[in-house]
C-alpha cells in the first residue's frame, strides 16, 4: 500500500477537507473508504460531519455581507423576494432539508438565508440537523452496499465516489460553457 492509506492523519484530513470541494461525493467517499474498518467509523462519520457543516455556514455571511450593498438591498425589498423571505423565514427547516438532498440547490439558498437574516444560530442548528441526517444515510447505505457487492469489490466505491465528484465538475463546466456560447 502507499504512504498515503497507512497515515491515518492524511485520511482524516482529506475527509474534513473534502466537504469544501464536493459535499456529497466528500461524505460518499469517506463512508466507502472508511467501510473497510468499522473501528474508524464513528470517528471519520464526526470528522467528515464537522468538514460538512463547516463548508456550508460560512456561505450564510455571503448573503449576510451582500446586504451592505445599496443595489443588493434594494433587491432583497422587492415584493416577489419580500414574499420568498416570508417563506423562508416560516419554512427554514423545510427549505434546508429539501436543499441538502437537491444538488445545486444548496449554496444559493444557504446564502439566501444570510440575505434573509435569518437567525444565525437557528440556522447553525439546522444545518448540523440536516447535515447529521444527510451522513447518517449515507454512511448506512454505505455499508449495505458494502455487504451487498462483497468484500472482494469494496475497492470500487471510492472509485464510484471519485467518479461521481468528476460528473458533477464535468456536468457544471459543460453548463458553463453551454450559458456562455448562448
Amino acid at each position: 500500500m502507499s504512504s498515503f492509506t497507512e497515515s491515518s492523519f492524511l485520511y482524516y484530513f482529506a475527509v474534513f477537507i473534502g466537504p469544501f470541494v464536493q459535499e456529497d461525493a466528500a461524505v460518499f467517499v469517506a463512508a466507502s473508504l472508511f467501510s473497510q474498518n468499522p473501528k474508524r467509523y464513528p470517528l471519520m462519520f464526526l470528522i467528515v460531519l464537522f468538514g460538512l457543516i463547516l463548508s456550508d455556514i460560512w456561505k450564510y455571511w455571503i448573503g449576510w455581507l451582500a446586504l451592505r450593498n445599496t443595489k443588493v438591498h434594494s433587491l432583497v425589498n422587492k415584493k416577489k423576494i419580500t414574499n420568498l423571505e416570508e417563506k423562508v423565514q416560516k419554512y427554514t427547516l423545510t427549505t434546508l432539508f429539501l436543499a441538502r438532498f437537491l444538488p445545486l440547490a444548496r449554496v444559493p439558498i444557504y446564502i439566501a438565508c444570510g440575505l434573509f437574516r435569518i437567525p444565525y444560530a437557528k440556522f447553525c442548528v439546522m444545518i448540523a440537523l440536516t447535515a447529521t441526517i444527510y451522513s447518517i444515510i449515507v454512511f448506512t447505505l454505505v455499508y449495505f452496499l458494502v455487504g451487498f457487492i462483497g468484500e472482494d469489490l469494496e475497492w470500487l466505491l471510492p472509485v464510484i465516489g471519485l467518479g461521481l465528484i468528476l460528473i458533477i465538475i464535468s456536468s457544471r463546466l459543460v453548463k458553463s460553457f453551454l450559458s456562455s456560447r448562448s
